[in-house]
C-alpha cells in the first residue's frame, strides 16, 4: 500500500508555498550541553551543510545563487559569484571553512552542482569534490576544479555490500552508496541524463544540470585517541530514494549505527517508505532535515518550505516512528552533538 498519495502537480507549482509546519529551529541546537569536542553540524540551505569535528571539515554542495522559478525554466542560468561570496564569507568566518577536505555532491542538478566551483576555488581550495562520473564531466575544464573531483561510481557501496572508505582527512573517511532520485511529480522527474564527455563551457541552463548518478554518504569523524574507531557517524542524502536505493550496508550499520541522519522530505511521496525504511536501515540517534525550503527566493526573503510535498505529512510519519530528537533547521541553523 502507498503510504502517501502522489502529488498532481505541475510545473507551475514548483514556486507554490506553505508556511513551515513541525518542529522548526533556528540559532543554535546545543545538544552537547556545551562540550567542547561536540560534532557541529550547520545548514547553509537546500542540500548544503558544514560537518565539522575539532580540524575535520566536509562540506556537503550548497545554493547560494537561487535562481527564480521563471529563469529556471524559460531562460538561461548561471551561478551569482557575488552572492556565493556574500554567504560564504560569512560562513567562513564562523568557521574556517578553508579547513574542508572534501565536498560532496549526491546528483548533478543545478542546486546541488552550479554553486560548488565557486566555493571550491574562492573557499576550499584544498578539498575533494567527491560525486559522480556526471559531475566530473559537468564541471569538465571550464570550472577550473574538474581535476578535483574523485569520482565514485565504482566505488560506491549499497543495502548488501559495504563500498570503499575515502579518506579525506587525517580522522576523515567517507563512503558513497549508489541512490536514486525520486520523480518530482506524478513520475517525472526534472532534468534526467548523464554527461559523457568533459564539458569545455559551462552549462548555460538549468536542463544541461542533469542529474547524473545519484549518491548519498556516510561521513564518519575518527577517533583522535583510536585512529581505527568511529567518533561519529553521519549518514547524508540530498535527494529522496526509494527504498532500498540510498541504503548503508547492513554489515557497516549494525556495527556501528548512524548519529545523526540527514534526510530530505521533498518528494518523499513519490516514493515508498521514506523515511520509514531508511529510519530502519541507518537506525540513527538523530535526525536533521534538509532541502526542505524554498530555494526559488532569494536567501534574503523568509524562509518558507517548497512545495513539493505535504511538509507536515513527512513531519508526522516521521515522528510517528522516530522516538528521538529531529528537527527541521532554518538557513544558518548550528546542532552540537556530543561524541561518545
Amino acid at each position: 500500500m502507498r503510504l502517501g498519495a502522489p502529488l498532481a502537480l505541475s510545473l507551475t507549482l514548483l514556486s507554490s508555498c506553505l508556511l513551515s509546519k513541525g518542529p522548526g529551529v533556528s540559532g543554535t541546537v546545543d545538544v552537547a550541553g556545551g562540550d567542547t569536542d561536540a560534532v557541529r553540524l550547520v545548514y547553509l540551505g537546500t542540500g548544503g551543510w558544514i560537518m565539522e569535528h575539532g580540524e575535520e571539515l566536509v562540506l556537503a554542495a550548497p545554493l547560494f545563487t537561487n535562481p527564480g522559478l521563471l529563469a529556471t525554466g524559460l531562460v538561461g542560468i548561471g551561478s551569482d559569484t557575488a552572492a556565493v561570496t556574500r554567504h560564504m564569507a560569512g560562513y567562513d568566518e564562523r568557521y574556517d571553512v578553508a579547513r574542508s577536505s572534501a565536498i560532496l555532491v549526491g546528483h548533478a542538478h543545478y542546486d546541488h552542482l552550479m554553486d560548488v566551483p565557486h566555493v571550491a576555488r574562492r573557499f576550499a581550495p584544498s578539498a575533494d569534490i567527491i560525486g559522480s562520473r556526471t559531475v566530473h564531466n559537468l564541471l569538465g575544464s571550464w570550472s577550473g576544479v574538474g581535476d578535483r573531483v574523485r569520482v565514485v561510481n565504482d566505488s560506491a557501496g549499497d543495502a548488501r555490500t559495504a563500498g570503499s572508505w575515502l579518506r579525506v582527512g587525517p580522522r576523515t573517511r567517507i563512503m558513497a552508496l549508489r541512490s536514486s532520485h525520486a520523480p518530482h511529480f506524478e513520475g517525472y522527474t526534472l532534468y534526467p541524463g548523464s554527461r559523457e564527455r568533459s564539458a569545455t563551457e559551462e552549462p548555460a541552463s538549468a536542463t544541461e544540470w542533469v542529474a547524473g548518478e545519484t549518491f548519498a554518504y556516510l561521513v564518519d569523524f575518527m577517533s583522535a585517541d583510536h585512529p581505527d574507531s568511529v567518533a561519529f557517524r553521519i549518514y547524508y542524502q540530498d535527494a529522496v530514494a526509494p527504498p532500498p536505493f540510498g541504503f548503508a550496508p547492513e554489515a557497516v550499520v549494525a556495527d556501528r549505527p548512524v548519529d545523526v541522519a540527514i534526510l530530505v522530505p521533498a518528494t518523499f511521496d513519490q516514493v515508498d517508505w521514506h523515511p520509514e525504511a531508511f529510519l530502519e536501515n541507518l537506525r540513527p540517534r538523530w535526525v536533521v532535515l534538509g532541502h526542505w525550503e524554498d530555494f526559488f527566493v532569494p536567501l534574503e526573503a523568509p524562509t518558507r518550505s517548497l512545495r513539493l510535498a505535504d511538509l507536515g505529512h513527512f513531519e508526522a510519519r516521521l515522528a510517528r516512528v522516530f522516538a528521538g530528537e529531529w528537527w527541521r533547521p532554518d538557513l544558518g541553523t548550528e546542532f552540537r552533538f556530543p561524541v561518545e
